[in-house]
């Protein structure tokens, strides 16, 4: 199956094999506020030059961070070719020797925002969001599958780290605090504070929206149209807000198939599980 390919015959390999840390995560799943505050915070720390996107550590000191949405491109986007040859996969042999990083979301929200994302930014279709979440390459279905497989291969790696998108919005800085400690970086609660304060929701809205940034990764689709931003809303249950009852019952019955870990589906925990390890204790 394309979901068990562990291997990656490209030279995109090399990207993964000199990195410190590998942030793997879900496309539309807070990554680039994320990575905001953590590059705001080394930045801080290290007195290195902030950039939201690319981390340049030199001598400073500062982990070389690779993000890669991983299985999702290579199950959701590539074409055939790209995947028999696994070049958006993290090969098992370098996933061992590196500090992963895993952020999770509610893939309800995810799925939703997805749909704003191909329908505004990328044009990648213009179907229903009811037709959308049901989809069988790019709907719920595909997210839980994901999620699942990432499970599977990293609940048991020493150095994995698992954070979700909800604790975050709930308490950065804790959260901010435990991811550092789990890669091994040491930054201070004044680094982090203030890349927290830095990166909050308005903010990063009105920089997208003055088109502060030079990435054109980061502006939106169009100005006018508020879905078409890359900080669209930020909710946490937003997508109740977005769907008619029959597609919430849909989304809410993919999530009973995810692993309970990640705390989403009935019954499951109010926090997602993390190994318990030397690297976690913080």
């Amino acid at each position: 199956m394309l979901d068990r390919i562990s291997w990656n015959l490209t030279r995109k390999a090399d990207r993964f094999r000199e990195a410190d840390v590998i942030v793997l995560s879900l496309g539309k799943s807070g990554r680039t506020w994320l990575r905001v505050m953590l590059h705001q915070a080394l930045s801080r720390e290290l007195g290195i030059p902030f950039d939201p996107i690319r981390l340049e550590p030199g001598a400073s000191g500062a982990p070389r961070i690779v993000y890669s949405h991983e299985l999702a491109t290579h199950l959701r986007q590539a074409p055939l070719g790209s995947q028999l040859v696994g070049k958006s996969i993290l090969p098992s042999s370098i996933a061992r020797e590196k500090r992963l990083v895993v952020l999770a979301r509610d893939p309800r929200d995810v799925v939703v925002s997805s749909y704003h994302h191909k329908t505004e930014r990328s044009k990648k279709t213009s179907i229903a969001m009811a037709e959308f979440v049901r989809h069988p390459r790019f709907g719920i279905e595909g997210l839980v599958r994901v999620l699942n497989r990432w499970r599977v291969r990293f609940a048991d790696h020493p150095r994995c780290h698992w954070v979700r998108y909800e604790d975050l919005k709930r308490d950065a800085d804790r959260e901010l605090a435990r991811l550092f400690a789990a890669i091994e970086v040491p930054v201070g609660p004044e680094a982090i504070r203030g890349a927290v304060e830095f990166a909050r929701f308005d903010r990063m809205k009105a920089a997208e929206a003055s088109g502060d940034h030079a990435d054109m990764r980061l502006r939106p689709g169009d100005p006018a149209r508020p879905d078409s931003f890359k900080v669209r809303r930020g909710q946490v249950g937003g997508y109740r807000d977005e769907l008619d009852p029959a597609s919430v019952a849909w989304l809410d019955a993919a999530v009973a198939r995810l692993d309970p870990a990640y705390g989403y589906g009935p019954g499951a925990g109010a926090e997602l599980a993390r190994p318990v390890g030397p690297t976690l204790s913080a």
